[in-house]
């Protein structure tokens, strides 16, 4: 694939593959939570109240938010794909379209959620998305999200046969980001899934 993408425009044209995708990447992705993801989502939950305030970045089609539901919380669902959000919809699920680069959170949350979303992100979007959601949060509130451990960033068409933009991190560089941004209590879990290997965050304002 000889084909040239611009890194200016990585996020709208990753977006583009999961909205013409949508039905391989649900093919190919896990129907329940389980192993590391489970173990991090109820490490996120622990001590947080029923009630609370929970928005979820990159819902796709859902499975986190209906294993969070299932525990007695409610999500709000979002996603920058508009097949996802109207496959939720369809499913019964209240969705809503959200890029969190370039739309505004107009609500205050005890929790954003975010598995897998953050890795499409350039440095400087992930920078200016991270503080965002800080200010988006409760006082207290937490964030936890997820990205692949590595160097560099890549388009990859794996798992998905359109390109999707990929930037990698190692705990020290996303850690020294969050304290930037006015996080405190950075747990950072390195674990193994499948071929990849992810870091799952829970980060405290």
């Amino acid at each position: 694939d000889c084909r040239v993408y611009l890194v200016d425009d990585s996020n709208q044209r990753t977006i583009e593959s999961y909205d013409t995708h949508t039905q391989q990447y649900i093919d190919g992705t896990p129907s329940e939570v389980s192993a590391d993801v489970k173990t991090w989502i109820d490490s996120t939950l622990y001590g947080l109240p029923s009630n609370a305030a929970i928005l979820e970045l990159g819902s796709a089609f859902g499975r986190d938010a209906d294993y969070v539901e299932s525990l007695g919380y409610a999500v709000d669902r979002t996603d920058a794909a508009a097949s996802f959000v109207s496959l939720l919809r369809k499913n019964g699920k209240n969705a809503s379209l959200l890029n969190a680069i370039t739309d505004e959170i107009n609500k205050k949350y005890d929790l954003v959620y975010a598995n897998a979303v953050l890795l499409h992100f350039t440095r400087n979007e992930t920078a200016a998305v991270i503080k965002k959601l800080y200010a988006a949060l409760t006082d207290n509130g937490v964030l936890a999200f997820s990205v692949k451990r590595g160097d560099g960033e890549e388009w990859s068409e794996h798992k998905l046969s359109a390109p999707r933009f990929f930037c990698y991190w190692q705990p020290e560089a996303l850690e020294s980001l969050l304290i930037q941004s006015g996080f405190k209590d950075i747990q950072t879990a390195k674990e193994g899934h499948q071929q990849a290997k992810w870091l799952f965050v829970i980060a405290k304002k």
